[in-house]
């Protein structure tokens, strides 16, 4: 296959290690530095993402998706056939109240569920106790580990519900709705939601609280879809409220968002000045070649010809730099907690560091690096066209 010239010419000028040592140098660097760049950019990406699926699975994993209120008993039968995404639909209370202990006291949120149809993280996340066991008796909770080791209370010991809302007065003054519940279990998710979440039978929650409306919890196939949905199921008939998690957690993710954005801009900027170095030195190579240039523009190469013999010089270094960098990010972020282990620097013992490798994200990294490496070549190519034969010619 005929390979054009100019290509054939900016390769050959490329791969040339004739001439001068400065030169090649500063190529050298440029070069090393989009590798490293891109490096450092797959690995961050990888491990933000790792972490970000850890706080959806821990935290998500527990709380609702999704909380729709509606006056249609049978709207859960007709919801997962209108909307694909969602995964689950079962009857679900919440509420605010205080717990007491015979040690502590302080705030939850109650969760009154149905045992058959809990999150699988959840249900994995049971570390004493019996779902079936929770789910036969009257009265008992499931504490989340942080909030059983405040209260300081084990399987089998009582605490007492009290409830901000709809007391009552007696001869001794106004008196919270509460009553007493033993402990059946305690979960761990390892996140702050085992600070806050006490979970109940339905059924019990629905007595302690007096409320029997139709609330529905719904889980999502990707919880991140909730905003949109949640816009769509306000518009179905008979939905009269639609809250998502967003409201008790969306300042989490989105700090999460916006840390791993920042990461993502500052590591790009050592892609940047890698890729900007490559003007120095093709600017530098347009000097020292001017007398090769204006030969070929007197021989009919046009100017057109010439701009894609510099910008396919400057193209060939940043494509070498952002496809090896990408091997060597992939290969690193899949060998990490090994090589970590091996230096000993696990971040806690015994747990390794979540690492998520999403290709689209390296496609992207790859993308992002050879594209400020085309806007690199565009003056220095420019500057080619720029030389006049005649001046450069004019002694020889």
């Amino acid at each position: 296959m005929q390979v054009p010239v100019s290509l054939f010419i900016g390769l050959r000028y490329s791969q040339s290690r004739k001439g001068n040592a400065f030169l090649s140098f500063i190529t050298l660097f440029s070069v090393a530095g989009i590798f490293l760049g891109v490096l450092a950019l797959t690995v961050v990406s990888s491990v933000m993402n790792g972490f970000e699926g850890e706080l959806k699975k821990r935290i998500l994993g527990v709380i609702p998706h999704l909380i729709v209120q509606s006056s249609d008993a049978a709207l859960p039968a007709r919801l997962p056939q209108q909307f694909p995404a969602i995964a689950q639909i079962s009857p679900f209370l919440q509420s605010e109240a205080l717990i007491q202990s015979s040690k502590d006291l302080t705030g939850a949120m109650l969760q009154g569920v149905d045992v058959n149809a809990l999150p699988t993280f959840l249900q994995q996340s049971l570390q004493q106790g019996d779902w079936q066991e929770f789910a036969a008796s009257r009265y008992q909770v499931v504490l989340g580990s942080a909030l059983a080791d405040k209260l300081r209370v084990q399987l089998g010991q009582q605490i007492r519900l009290m409830l901000p809302t709809g007391g009552s007065y007696t001869p001794l003054g106004w008196m919270p709705r509460q009553r007493n519940f033993t402990v059946a279990g305690i979960f761990d998710t390892g996140s702050e939601v085992d600070k806050v979440v006490v979970l109940l039978r339905l059924q019990d929650l629905q007595k302690l609280t007096g409320n029997k409306d139709s609330t529905w919890r719904v889980s999502l196939h990707d919880a991140f879809l909730a905003p949109q949905l949640q816009a769509e199921l306000s518009k179905v008939d008979g939905v009269t409220a639609v809250t998502d998690w967003r409201q008790s957690h969306g300042k989490l993710f989105s700090a999460v968002a916006m840390e791993k954005a920042m990461m993502w801009l500052m590591l790009l900027l050592i892609v940047a000045v890698a890729a900007f170095n490559i003007v120095s030195a093709l600017v530098m190579m347009v000097t020292e070649k001017q007398r090769e240039v204006a030969i070929l523009k007197t021989q009919g190469m046009t100017n057109q010809q010439l701009f894609y013999v510099f910008a396919a010089q400057g193209m060939s270094h940043g494509v070498t730099g952002a496809l090896t960098g990408a091997v060597a990010g992939v290969l690193l972020t899949l060998s990490l907690n090994d090589l970590l282990a091996l230096l000993g620097l696990q971040l806690v013992q015994g747990m390794a560091l979540p690492v998520i490798l999403q290709w689209t994200d390296v496609l992207l990294i790859m993308l992002s690096a050879v594209l400020l490496t085309a806007l690199a070549v565009i003056y220095p190519a420019w500057r080619a066209v720029q030389v006049e034969p005649a001046a450069v010619l004019r002694d020889e």
